[in-house]
């Protein structure tokens, strides 16, 4: 039987992932989704990079961003989504933000080194 979780990515503690960049990962439970939440900061370390396996879809919750797919940027607001197929090269560049910009990734299949990197985050944290 699946197993069924509930929370809030309010109350989860923020995993540093590189400069300008934060995030909480959550519904590690499901068989074959992921998702993330992302706090990005104006002058984030741009990080192009492609999944083989993933698809993705990333929104834009709170602030702006110019997200990238394929060298295509499309400026993203809240509500905005895209679509990033597997295999494609792309990133986020958050510059001219009023607040950081909160974004949702979320990834299928799931992330498997997300949920680990996530988990071991939070044991330490416990410790």
């Amino acid at each position: 039987m699946a197993r069924v979780e509930t929370g809030n990515w309010n109350n989860l503690p923020w995993q540093e992932l590189r400069k300008g960049i934060t995030r909480v990962v959550f519904g590690m439970g499901a068989d074959n989704i992921n998702c993330t939440v992302n706090r990005v900061e104006n002058g984030n370390e741009v990080n192009p990079h492609k999944h083989p396996v993933n698809e993705q879809i990333a929104l834009v919750i709170e602030g702006a961003c110019d997200y990238y797919v394929d060298g295509i940027c499309y400026r993203l607001t809240p509500g905005s989504w895209v679509t990033v197929p597997a295999d494609v090269e792309h990133y986020i560049h958050v510059y001219d933000s009023p607040v950081p910009c909160m974004q949702m990734d979320i990834f299928y299949p799931l992330r498997a080194e997300y949920n680990e990197s996530y988990s071991n985050f939070l044991e330490v944290l416990n410790k």
